[in-house]
């Protein structure tokens, strides 16, 4: 059975502009439909950023440094 990708982290890290810090670092990911995701973790921890990566928000409207991609059904 085949299960497609939904969105897809390769080896992705995002400093926002004018921070010294790194607020997520080398993530790789893969949801595929269907799946179930929680995310989860202490403020600061970059849940916000992951969230603004997969609706596109980052980098379009959060400026910062970015490493690797992000892929939102194949595109």
């Amino acid at each position: 059975m085949h299960v497609s990708m939904l969105i897809k982290f390769e080896g992705v890290s995002f400093k926002y502009e004018g921070s010294e810090s790194y607020a997520i670092r080398d993530v790789n990911l893969d949801i595929r439909r269907g799946d179930f995701l929680l995310i989860a973790g202490m403020s600061g921890s970059g849940k916000s950023t992951l969230l603004r990566m997969m609706n596109g928000l980052i980098p379009h409207f959060y400026r910062g440094e970015m490493v690797g991609r992000v892929l939102v059904d194949g595109m």
